[in-house]
């Protein structure tokens, strides 16, 4: 059984209950969110399809919400679980079990995790500390001491190895558009006026980024995940790769917990 991280970013639309001067009254509210799942599953299709079904299940008792995909990025999990103690295989149902617990005794607003930290200026592929105390000496003291070092209290990160940007496309100069005929304008956009721009897309929802490779990871703080991520991938092909860590979602295929 492979394990896929995806990531989408979808236009929600729903009819819900608004306020106003006379009262409340139903009104289509539509707005932009971003939804991550681990997906297990033996193909990268079957995982995508079940993925989508997933984006549009709507709680039982609501109205019905309609949803527009706008992006959805995906990679394939590494197959081994990154810690500080080693390598270790990955047993998705124990390591739920352990997230679920950990997430119910942990502050949702934990700031020594070190989500904040952008990992992927702090930790470069070159020039890596060779152990966990060199690399806290060498951080900034304004980073270091926001973080958990207490090698007694780790926490599981996503890390995503990001594909290379699409270049920037050429300017073209383009003829003038001839007005001398009818004042219509030709509906020439398929999409939709409201489409999101690549560059926007990015801008607000870089956990949609393409992939080339996920990977979960077991630390004391987003730094040392990302320092052993790029130890691991120092002699691979992603070894340049830019990186971005995300915290745990939910997980799609286990058995008895399909998506929850």
């Amino acid at each position: 059984m492979n394990a896929y991280l995806f990531t989408a970013v979808v236009t929600r639309s729903q009819v819900r209950p608004v306020s106003g001067r006379s009262g409340s009254a139903n009104a289509i509210q539509t707005w932009d969110t971003s939804m991550s799942q681990i997906v297990l599953d033996g193909s990268p299709d079957e995982a995508q399809k079940r993925f989508e079904t997933w984006l549009r299940t709507v709680p039982e008792g609501e109205n019905p919400v309609q949803v527009i995909t706008r992006k959805i990025a995906a990679a394939q999990f590494v197959d081994q679980l990154l810690a500080e103690a080693g390598i270790a295989p990955l047993d998705w149902p124990g390591i739920s079990k352990q997230v679920l617990a950990q997430l119910e005794s942990t502050p949702v607003d934990d700031f020594e995790q070190g989500y904040w930290v952008d990992v992927e200026q702090v930790i470069r592929p070159e020039g890596l500390s060779p152990d966990i105390e060199w690399l806290k000496r060498d951080l900034p003291e304004d980073i270091r001491s926001g973080l958990n070092w207490s090698a007694d209290k780790q926490f599981f990160f996503l890390l995503s190895a990001l594909a290379p940007l699409p270049p920037a496309p050429d300017l073209v100069d383009e003829p003038e558009p001839d007005i001398s005929g009818s004042a219509e304008t030709p509906d020439d956009d398929p999409a939709g006026s409201d489409t999101i721009g690549i560059g926007e897309l990015y801008a607000n929802y870089p956990q949609a980024l393409d992939k080339e490779a996920a990977a979960l990871l077991r630390a004391r703080n987003s730094v040392v995940a990302a320092w052993l991520w790029r130890r691991y991938a120092a002699s691979t092909r992603l070894a340049a790769n830019a990186i971005r860590i995300d915290p745990w979602c939910g997980v799609i295929g286990l058995a008895g917990a399909d998506g929850k």
